[in-house]
């Protein structure tokens, strides 16, 4: 269960990151569709979240590779 909610976590950090992204680019007048595919802007975003569970479960790992 704590798995799941680091990686839910993670989840949410890319998330909250990238729309305010977003945000910021629409209020500048800035149309991102235009300049990034959806389906990339997609892999991106999963990468950073992939990454960032991985940090977050580091300490654990070290702890069971001990063992």
């Amino acid at each position: 269960m704590k798995h799941f909610l680091k990686g839910a976590a993670a989840v949410a950090i890319v998330l909250f990151v990238v729309i305010l992204i977003h945000i910021i680019f629409n209020v500048m007048g800035i149309d991102l569709n235009k300049y990034i595919n959806n389906v990339v802007e997609i892999l991106l975003a999963s990468s950073f979240a992939t990454m960032i569970y991985q940090a977050l479960i580091r300490k654990e790992q070290n702890d069971d590779a001990r063992k």
